[in-house]
């Protein structure tokens, strides 16, 4: 009888270890899933922000040539400003 005893209390000892064991898979695998849904998200806001950013060049690439235009014409008006008032001060 002794013996009958020995093994079902080892056989439970056994399966309280193999119930942790499960218990911890199934968190670790909660954690990978938590993860894995992170990471989707991130890649996504990653996309958004690409997109965003690809707009932006545009923009600034076309603001760009409309500061050279208005620099151009500035200095072009500033010199026949500063012409003119040569010329009427000989």
């Amino acid at each position: 009888m002794l013996t009958e005893e020995q093994r079902l209390g080892r056989i439970e000892e056994k399966l309280d270890r193999l119930t942790e064991a499960v218990t911890a898979i199934a968190r670790v695998e909660e954690k990978i899933y938590a993860s894995g849904q992170r990471i989707d998200r991130l890649e996504y806001r990653l996309d958004v922000n690409e997109g965003e950013l690809d707009t932006l060049k545009g923009i600034v690439s076309q603001n760009s040539v409309t500061v050279k235009a208005s620099e151009r014409i500035f200095w072009i008006c500033f010199s026949a400003i500063v012409s003119l008032g040569v010329y009427f001060f000989q």
